[in-house]
Parts: structure tokens; sequence; C-alpha cells
């Protein structure tokens, strides 16, 4: 009995779904007005089926029509994710001013839906925006059947900045203004600075400043807290590299690193770090002199890496 009753339930399921995939089919199509109107009804029906595939299905199909009643149209809207979320990515029977309604009381995993839809206009960039959680905002980002505008993209980065996950979804994009790009240029990972400096920074006089920056950056968190021996081997691992250079020396000098300048300085003359010592304490200045011209530092630099010495001989 109990098996006889399980078949005629599932038979009951797939004639509705049958049943609710030919309304929607009927109604994404022109009809005579009373027609349509009894359809309708049957759609209403539907809708509120105990079945969330019946409804799916209707929902599926429907979201091909241009016209439909508000109440059927709110009602797939603000059901099940299974159910609204195909429906809200594609149909054109809701108006702007519903969808800005429904936004805010949306869940975020169903308002993501509503940001891939294929047209969006301001407005509803900017509402989506406001409401938006990482899910909704990331959809939105990659969507790249739209066009973002400045303004959305500064307050994504302004309520998401030190997401970097978003961050990337917005560095991918092709449409960035120069303004937007050089914002989230230190947010996003590695190889979204890449892209972004190769597509809009490239020939912008700031491109090396920021891209060096981060290398700096990177680095010395890298060495900020490690020993000597650690900070000899890699500062010998970036001459190896042909890396090492007089700028980076001065850069890890200037945040407190100056094991990391004696390091450089021995491996590009051939000295002993503790010869080097020796020579920073600047006891003998033509020593000091003939060093820098021994590691081949560039006359502009001298001064910086005199300076630097004698800020540390001071703390010393």
């Amino acid at each position: 009995m109990e098996l006889s009753m399980a078949s005629l339930i599932d038979s009951t399921r797939i004639e509705k779904i049958m049943l609710a995939k030919k309304v929607g089919q009927f109604l994404a199509t022109e009809q005579a007005d009373v027609e349509r109107r009894t359809v309708e009804n049957v759609a209403r029906v539907l809708a509120q089926d105990i079945s969330k595939q019946v409804r799916g299905v209707l929902a599926y199909e429907l979201r091909r029509c241009d016209q439909l009643s508000r109440d059927l149209s709110n009602k797939i809207a603000t059901d099940i994710e299974e159910v609204s979320g195909p429906f809200l990515q594609a149909t054109q029977a809701l108006d702007e001013e519903t969808f800005e309604k429904l936004i805010p009381v949306l869940t975020d995993s169903v308002r993501a839906w509503v940001a891939r839809r294929e047209k969006l206009s301001e407005n509803l960039i900017s509402v989506l925006v406001q409401e938006g959680g990482e899910t909704s905002i990331a959809a939105l980002l990659r969507n790249d059947l739209i066009e973002l505008p400045e303004i959305a993209c500064g307050r994504v980065i302004d309520k998401f900045g030190n997401n970097q996950r978003l961050m990337d979804h917005m560095g991918a994009r092709k449409d960035l203004t120069l303004v937007i790009a050089e914002r989230i240029i230190e947010k996003v990972s590695s190889h979204f600075k890449k892209l972004l400096v190769d597509h809009y920074l490239m020939g912008s006089s700031a491109a090396s400043d920021i891209v060096d920056a981060s290398a700096y950056e990177v680095m010395w968190r890298q060495i900020k807290d490690a020993t000597s021996a650690q900070i000899h081997a890699f500062v010998t691992d970036l001459k190896v590299n042909r890396r090492l250079t007089h700028q980076t020396v001065v850069e890890m000098a200037t945040r407190g690193s100056m094991k990391f300048l004696e390091s450089a300085l021995a491996l590009q003359t051939g000295k002993t770090v503790d010869a080097v010592k020796l020579i920073l304490t600047l006891r003998y200045p033509p020593d000091f002199v003939k060093l820098l011209k021994q590691a081949r530092v560039p006359d502009q630099l001298a001064p910086k890496y005199l300076g630097l010495v004698k800020a540390y001989n001071q703390k010393a």
C-alpha cells in the first residue's frame, strides 16, 4: 500500500511538472487576453504548489515572459533560491522600481542572481553595492556583460577593500578607470597586480613605483624578524638571481634592516660582513668611499647610503 501511494504521489508530481512546463511555455508567447488570464490562474495555483520542483519548472519557463501579473511575478521572485534565482536573473517582467524594492529584502545568495543579469542600470548597480554582501558583490564584479561605473567601484572598495578575493575579481575587469586601478593595485594579489599594470597602468608614471613599492613591502615582511644568518642567505639568493639592486638595499635599510645593507655590500665587494661592519663605523671615511665604489653604488645613491649609516651609528 505504501509503495502504491508513493508511486501515486510521484506520478502526480510529474504530471504537475509537465503542466507547469506547458503553462510557462504558453504564457511566454502572445495569447488572447481571455486565454491568458485563464492560464495565469493555473500558474498561480502551481506557484503555490508544495513541490519545489513544480514551482521551479514554472519559474524557469516564466523567466522568458515579458509580461506577467504583478502578484504572480512577486510570488516567484520571493520564493526559495532554487525557484526564484533563475527567474530573477533573466526576467523582463519586473520593472526597475520592483527590483529596487526587492534587492534589500532578498538573501545575499538570491541577490547574486540579480547581480548576474545581462543588463543592470546604474541605479540598480548602486542598490546592489549598497545592500550586497560578499556573495552578491562577487557576482556583480564577475559580470562582464555590464559596465561598472567608477562611483560603484569606489563604493565597493570603500566597503570591501580588505577582501582580497573581491579586489581580485575587480582587478580582472576590463572596464575600470585609471583612478580605480590605482586604488586597488595594493589590494590585489600579485597575479592581478600584474594584469592591472599591463592593462591600465603601463605607460603611467606611477606604474613602476607602485609595483616596486609593493615588491619592497613583501620583501620587508620576509626579513623584518629574520636573524642575521637568514638575512644574509636571503640577500645571497637575490644576488644569485640578479635581483639585488642598490635601490633595494636602500629600501630595506630605510625600513630598519642594516643587516641587509651589510650583507649586500659584503657580497657586492667580496669582503666579509665583519669587514664591512668595521668600515661602516666611519672611523676612516676614505674606506667608506672606497667601499661604495667597489660595490658600484651610483653617485646619486651614495649620499643616501651615508645618511643611513650615520643615522644607524648615532642610535648604536
